[in-house]
Formats: C-alpha cells, sequence, structure tokens
C-alpha cells in the first residue's frame, strides 16, 4: 500500500468514529432507547456510501408477525430495518463528509469509475474503509456508547458486496455478546468458532 493511501487512511478513521456515532445518535435518537432493536453501519459494494441504521421494536414485531420464520433475518438485515440516516427528516446526516471524502479517495487511489471492476487498488480501498469502520465500532463498543440501546444488536454489514460472511463476521466479532455473536454467524451462515 502506498505511503500517501496509508496515510489518508489513518486521517480518515481519526474523523470516522465521532462520525459513526454522531449519525447512530441521531438515527436512534427518533425513537425511545428501549424502542431500539437493533443500531448498525452498512454501506455500498464500493465503501462509500456509507449509511446509519436504527431498528424500532414496532417495526421489528410487526415483521415477524407477518413471517414468523424469518425472525433471524429481520433481526439482523440492515436492509429490512426501518430507519436509516439517509431517510430521516430534518436530521443532518454526519455522514455526509465521510461519503463525500471516501468517494474522492477512491477515485484518488483507484481510478475513475468509467474503468473496469478489476482496477488495482479498489479491493485495498474497500478493505481499508470496512476494517476502520469495525474498528471505530469497536472502538465505540469499548467506551460503552452502545449501553445507550440495551435491547439492541449492533450490526456492520457491507450490502451487495462480494464479501466472505466469514469477513462479515470477523468485523462484528466485538459488537455483541456471545448470543448476539452466534445468531449472526447463523444468519450470514458461517460456522461457528
Amino acid at each position: 500500500m502506498d505511503l500517501e493511501f496509508c496515510a489518508w487512511a489513518r486521517d480518515w478513521s481519526d474523523r470516522l468514529q465521532p462520525a459513526l456515532e454522531r449519525a447512530l445518535l441521531a438515527v436512534a435518537g427518533q425513537l425511545v432507547a428501549d424502542d431500539v432493536v437493533g443500531v448498525g453501519i452498512a454501506t455500498d459494494a464500493d465503501a462509500t456510501s456509507i449509511v446509519a441504521f436504527a431498528h424500532s421494536r414496532q417495526h421489528f414485531d410487526a415483521m415477524i408477525a407477518e413471517d414468523p420464520e424469518f425472525v433471524i433475518d429481520v433481526k439482523w438485515h440492515l436492509g429490512e430495518w426501518d430507519l436509516d440516516i439517509a431517510g430521516a427528516q430534518g436530521i443532518d446526516d454526519p455522514l455526509a463528509p465521510i461519503r463525500a471524502e471516501a468517494e474522492r479517495a477512491q477515485q484518488r487511489f483507484t481510478g475513475s469509475s468509467a474503468e473496469p471492476v478489476a482496477v488495482p487498488g479498489l479491493r485495498a480501498f474497500r478493505r481499508v474503509v470496512w476494517d476502520s469502520i469495525s474498528q471505530a465500532l469497536t472502538d465505540s463498543v469499548a467506551r460503552g456508547f452502545f449501553e445507550q440501546w440495551p435491547n439492541a444488536v449492533r450490526v456492520f454489514l457491507p450490502l451487495d458486496a462480494d464479501i466472505s460472511g466469514d469477513d462479515i463476521a470477523r468485523w462484528n466479532a466485538a459488537l455483541n455478546d456471545q448470543l448476539g455473536t452466534a445468531e449472526l454467524r447463523e444468519f450470514l451462515q458461517v460456522d461457528t468458532v
């Protein structure tokens, strides 16, 4: 990895955690803390669209009542959740500058989006972004940030990305207790360790 890219990754990582926490507070803050059953961060496949999500107990219960056999999917898949920072009305998105910077960095370090998907550097860029998000969320767990939502699972999920379940499980390993981690591994269809 080139030195310029490493320097960008370090600087960006320093700004990432506070922005993620502010975004999670903004989206989950639309609910009473006890009614939050999930909080998380998702990205798109190229790791530039970073979005905070929350899941309300009301939505979770309604979806389970409709399809009880999909409880694990509803619980762990951010795409099934009802609140996201991008769709929140009247709330400034603290992740907007982070997304803009990620988009600029992706173009700078991997080439233009008009080039083929196998652009050298894209894999490394995505890995650095995803590892940084995982580390920021892990640090937030260590600081007790997530304790304000005692009933919430915590998830980091790159959506529509060609990523192994093992990688996603590794990124999420420190976010939940042992039972939650086992459930997430089941959702990802990854053998338990």
